[in-house]
């Protein structure tokens, strides 16, 4: 097989070395091949004295010097080449965790194991947390032990202490690698138990509108096109609902159908279920097309363009440096801004739970909310009915939606204060800004560029 991606010019991929008789020979290797001792001091620990200075003593025992890996983000644009170039004849059935790197491991865990992009992407990220972490993972000789050292660490060491969600994942994580390397066995499944984590279905905060219609107006970068890609991104996020940040980075420009006369629909591809597809038909063309918001017809338009490169491909959302977006790169520029603006339990699903809640406001319809959310099961879905009717109360909508009273601009008023002009001026303001023929240029609403 004859590979030539420029990224594969000082490196091969490790598979290209495997045959099912042989699964030790030369391979590229992400992990340290050299001590096994923790290069962190004490002091860069805190760990000392008394019951720190025990830690200290595991953490040496356990531990592995950290080496500089390729980012996430490149290792992944890498795997989606090599996965249209390889043969599956050729990939071993198991790999060596002395020999293996994580190149090898997200290659096995997609052919193997049938796991998502996303998903190979967040045990990746989790992996390199726990390899270089001050309890260190060795991803060359996994033990039960050692990764139960590791959430002991976690849970008495760290404050605050790790969430049992958070360890969960990182559990997934382990057994990604140790399915690859065929060590899943008996002992792993009966000796190493996490914390239960517990769905408090009660506590999804979902903003208000005037905190979500902050959020689309928000400077997440003092870069023009990246503020406006991220406003674009978070205004698609709250009127459309799909799941962040896989769904949103996945789309393509040939997902986005917009008619002459401004109505479409967007198909998202499911990442969590194998490439499934579905169609969002937003409730309002405007949300979609409008040239007043920021609408994806909008950046499409006026503003991919600015950066476009040959790399980019079909992408819709491209970074400043004309990549596709990542989930590390939203998670990154977004969520901070999103904390400080709708409060410390902000996330990039707060946007798609406040679409459920918003939709279920807007329709009563349970079905049509499970059905754009792409929710198997009802009882997923219900979650959001009593959230929506308590927003609803203290809002008070009336005839008008929730959806709608976020897309108001909330100008200051005299002496500063928000929210002071007339109802009736702003439910006529709001509603000249649901028309594609509104001018954007003479006033600074949400969508101005």
């Amino acid at each position: 097989m004859n590979i030539t991606a420029p990224w594969m010019i000082k490196e091969e991929s490790s598979y290209k070395h495997y045959s099912n008789q042989n699964v030790t020979q030369k391979t590229i290797n992400f992990f340290n091949n050299t001590s096994d001792s923790h290069t962190a001091n004490s002091n860069q620990n805190g760990l000392v004295g008394g019951r720190n200075q025990e830690w200290k003593t595991i953490v040496d025992q356990v531990g592995q010097s950290p080496v500089e890996q390729p980012d996430i983000g490149i290792l992944m644009r890498e795997l989606a080449y090599e996965l249209e170039n390889i043969k599956r004849t050729e990939f071993p059935i198991y790999l060596d965790p002395k020999t293996a790197s994580f190149r090898d491991v997200a290659i096995h865990a997609k052919i193997r194991q049938y796991l998502s992009d996303s998903t190979i992407e967040k045990n990746l990220r989790y992996a390199r947390f726990m390899e270089t972490h001050p309890c260190p993972i060795d991803f060359r000789s996994l033990t039960p032990e050692s990764f139960l050292r590791h959430i002991d660490y976690r849970l008495e060491m760290e404050h605050p202490p790790a969430t049992p969600n958070a360890i969960k994942h990182e559990k997934k994580a382990i057994l990604m690698f140790i399915r690859a390397y065929n060590q899943y066995s008996d002992q792993w499944k009966k000796l190493v138990k996490t914390p239960p984590v517990y769905e408090n279905e009660d506590n999804i905060e979902v903003p208000f509108p005037t905190t979500v219609n902050e959020l689309y107006h928000a400077t997440y970068s003092n870069n023009k096109y990246e503020n406006i890609l991220l406003q674009t991104i978070v205004f698609l996020g709250f009127n459309f609902g799909m799941r962040p940040p896989s769904e949103i980075c996945n789309l393509d420009l040939d997902d986005i159908m917009i008619n002459k006369d401004g109505t479409g629909y967007i198909r998202i591809h499911e990442d969590k279920k194998r490439g499934k597809q579905r169609i969002i038909i937003p409730f309002n063309k405007n949300i979609l097309s409008s040239t007043v918001f920021k609408t994806p017809k909008n950046y499409i338009d006026n503003w991919r363009k600015k950066v476009a490169t040959k790399d980019s491909g079909n992408a819709l959302f491209l970074q400043p440096n004309g990549t596709r977006v990542t989930g590390k790169y939203l998670r990154d520029h977004i969520t901070p801004t999103g904390k400080k603006i709708a409060g410390p339990y902000f996330h990039l699903y707060t946007m798609r739970h406040t679409c459920a809640t918003y939709l279920y406001e807007y329709t009563k319809e349970l079905e049509i909310v499970r059905r754009r959310l792409g929710h198997r099961k009802p009882s997923t879905t219900i979650i959001y009915v009593h959230i929506a009717d308590s927003i609803k109360r203290q809002v008070g909508v009336g005839k008008r939606n929730l959806f709608n009273l976020a897309l108001r601009s909330h100008h200051p008023g005299v002496g500063g204060q928000q929210n002071c002009i007339d109802r009736k001026i702003l439910d006529c303001w709001a509603k000249k800004h649901q028309s594609n023929n509104f001018s954007p240029r003479n006033l600074g609403g949400p969508g101005r560029i």
